[in-house]
């Protein structure tokens, strides 16, 4: 082995027990420490249990899930809000328009308006009072009336 595989060994000097690099043991060390020194944990290496990342997977797919359903919601509720306030413009351009044929609608019937478009524009003229006849209604004779 080459002199420079690691800035602590000497020429000559033996391979430490330990690499402080990673802090593992090496392979033939196993249990053993120096002088006075505790004896290094032997590290775990196994597989994880199968089941970790099919639930890693699961949690994964519910955050994704939860997330997509909060975001479909809140666009709907932003959509809602939109046609809210579409609606209420139109409702409030109804409101203004009936107010106005209203308005309009008192104007054209006021004794006044329906005096000045008959002189104006129908030249009528306002009756005399002796031009007034009284129109009495004679009953029908009994024999001109329709049997039923």
């Amino acid at each position: 082995m080459s002199t420079l595989a690691h800035p602590s060994r000497r020429h000559g000097a033996p391979a430490p027990a330990v690499d402080r690099r990673h802090g593992r043991a090496r392979a033939g060390d196993r249990g053993g420490a120096g002088i006075g020194e505790e004896p290094l944990p032997i590290p775990l290496r196994g597989r994880r249990p199968a089941g970790i990342a099919l639930i890693g997977v699961a949690l994964l797919g519910l955050v994704t899930g939860l997330g997509v359903l909060r975001v479909r919601t809140k666009a709907k509720g932003l959509e809602l809000g939109a046609s809210i306030a579409e609606l209420t413009h139109e409702h409030n351009r109804l409101l203004d328009e009936k107010r106005r044929l209203e308005a309009e609608r008192a104007y054209l019937r006021h004794p006044d308006h329906i005096q000045r478009v008959a002189i104006e524009r129908l030249h009528m003229e306002p009756v005399q009072p002796e031009r007034i006849q009284a129109i009495t209604v004679r009953p029908r004779p009994p024999e001109a009336q329709v049997q039923r």
